[in-house]
């Protein structure tokens, strides 16, 4: 019987990085402008130079989260740290998730971002979400 079996703390947290930096890279290199537009948002609204110095800064904070992730995930290795860090992001992570869910043009959301595709933002939230969920009340902060 083959056992299917997890990644470590160090992968789970690498792969998540990586999953940032290049879902971020590739909204910068599209354009933020015309990857929002994807989702209905007013072009009046992403006229202004405010929503978009605001998506610029949201945008390079998910950047910078997902390199701490990985840095974190590279470097760390004790238990506390890692059973911590996994707990921090975990709540992090629950919260951003809801903020995807209720923004999102879903049956659980408001639609103020338009189409099938703004689910996916939600669906990423929630795949992270779990991963720390698992690493929070697995044994893996311990490897």
């Amino acid at each position: 019987m083959m056992k299917f079996r997890l990644p470590s703390f160090k992968a789970t947290c690498l792969i998540i990085s990586g999953l940032y930096v290049l879902l971020c890279g590739g909204l910068f290199a599209k354009g933020l402008a015309v990857s929002m537009a994807e989702y209905k948002v007013p072009a009046v609204t992403l006229a202004s130079p405010h929503y978009l110095d605001s998506l610029h800064w949201v945008y390079t904070h998910m950047l910078v989260i997902g390199l701490i992730i990985g840095l974190v995930g590279w470097y760390a290795r004790e238990a506390l740290l890692k059973k911590a860090f996994s707990r921090l992001m975990l709540a992090a992570h629950a919260y951003y998730t809801y903020l995807d869910f209720i923004h999102s043009d879903s049956a659980v959301g408001n639609a103020l971002y338009k189409g099938p595709a703004s689910v996916i933002p939600a669906y990423f939230s929630l795949f992270f979400t779990g991963l720390f969920l698992y690493l929070s009340l697995s044994g893996h902060s311990k490897s």
